[in-house]
């Protein structure tokens, strides 16, 4: 297990983070992103930290959205309570999967392996310039190895 300067192990850090997430702590999953970029600077926890972070960050955007619109469906006659209800069962939803995937990071990082969440793991490929670029060739002309185009 890799440890920092301080004897804390890196794992510790991530999990920590899934954990922030679990509790909707937005503002402090960010610090512990601020502290793994400027004070450890290890590829992998900042990877770990900055997938949780986003993760936090679409629960914060989802849960800002429904309530921002919460007021305005009551106002509608008839159908608005059924609306503001139906939002209300798309946000619990959208939490619990958030949750379940919150879940799923953690278990991974306490495992020292890669979080992998399905589309923010790509983003903080991204962010270290870690996106692999796929080139297409045509396979009806053939490749002369001596020449490459």
């Amino acid at each position: 297990m890799r440890k920092d300067r301080y004897g804390i192990c890196f794992t510790f850090y991530a999990t920590l983070a899934f954990v922030l997430v679990i509790l909707g702590q937005t503002l402090l999953s960010g610090l512990l992103l601020g502290f793994a970029i400027l004070a450890e600077q290890d590829e992998w926890l900042i990877r770990q930290t900055m997938q949780a972070f986003f993760l936090c960050l679409v629960h914060g955007v989802v849960s800002g959205i429904a309530g921002a619109f919460s007021g305005f469906w009551y106002a509608i006659p008839f159908i608005g309570s059924f609306l503001s209800g139906l939002i209300g069962v798309v946000t619990g939803l959208l939490s619990l999967v958030i949750f379940i995937f919150a879940l799923i990071g953690l278990v991974h990082v306490a495992g020292g392996k890669d979080a992998g969440m399905p589309v923010l793991a790509h983003f903080a490929d991204k962010a270290f310039g870690l996106v692999k670029t796929v080139t297409y060739t045509n396979p009806s002309q053939p490749q002369d190895p001596q020449n490459p185009q």
